[in-house]
């Protein structure tokens, strides 16, 4: 059976100014000549994940929306009813909310400009801000993602009645996707499609929507700057993201040094 390297993007592969950095870029590079599979599996859009792949210039899978579309494996948009419900709630609470197809940013308030990603060289993902649920209601949205006000545990609680895959960040916001769709269920799939072995693959992360993948029973490799809880789920700890933490790890597996 073939190996994979799943790699988070935040805070894991991706530096703070949205690139990879050359030693990351490298060590994927040479992990490919190796043998293995490398896939990007991301909370952020595939267009962004693609527009990534593209820049290391090798054959690399994408996973995005946190595991609810990849191209010829998985598509899972959130349905009409429940964006209609999720919209009309969080609007009426005075949550920064934006809801995130494949090709378009669609802001119930002014955009979070963080968001504005690339999808080429000198050209960035289209939006629209202060939009109805009129607007996107009939499109087809993978992914909600909302910063909370002052009353964080108020919203938490009326996203608990919704059935879908949740992942809160204290005193930040959350993610939402459809109830079929998160990480460990779409790497569970590549891997059945390709006769890949999960148990001898490598998952690299660092935050809340990483867990998923982090509970298959692979090789947990966690990042330095995660969480003393994500940590737990570790086998082994990488350097920081902002000091190429995969790239030096990726080295080490190839050399049977990783020490999980």
């Amino acid at each position: 059976m073939e190996k994979a390297i799943f790699i988070d993007l935040d805070g894991t592969l991706m530096q703070k100014n949205l690139t990879i950095s050359s030693r990351n870029s490298e060590a994927l590079i040479h992990a490919i000549d190796e043998g293995y599979r490398v896939v990007l599996v991301s909370g952020r859009p595939i267009q962004f994940v693609n527009y990534l792949t593209e820049k290391i210039g090798r054959e690399i899978d994408a996973i995005g929306f946190n595991g609810a579309y990849s191209p010829n494996l998985i598509e899972y948009p959130i349905s009409e009813e429940i964006l209609i419900q999720l919209y009309n709630s969080l609007n009426k609470n005075n949550v920064s909310v934006i809801f995130k197809s494949i090709n378009h940013i669609y802001a119930n308030k002014e955009i979070i400009k963080n968001f504005v990603y690339p999808i080429a060289n000198d050209l960035n993902v289209d939006y629209t801000e202060n939009c109805s649920i009129e607007q996107f209601k009939n499109q087809k949205i993978y992914k909600i993602l909302g910063l909370y006000n002052n009353n964080e545990q108020e919203i938490n609680n009326l996203l608990d009645q919704f059935d879908m895959t949740k992942a809160f960040y204290a005193n930040k916001g959350f993610e939402l996707t459809h109830k079929n769709a998160n990480k460990g269920n779409a790497i569970k799939l590549y891997c059945l499609k390709n006769n890949i072995s999960i148990n001898d693959s490598y998952m690299f992360g660092d935050d809340v929507n990483d867990q998923t993948m982090f509970a298959l029973g692979g090789h947990n490799m966690v990042m330095g700057n995660a969480s003393d809880d994500i940590k737990r789920c570790a086998t082994a700890i990488c350097e920081n993201c902002e000091d190429d933490g995969v790239g030096k790890m990726i080295e080490k597996i190839l050399k049977g040094e990783n020490n999980d």
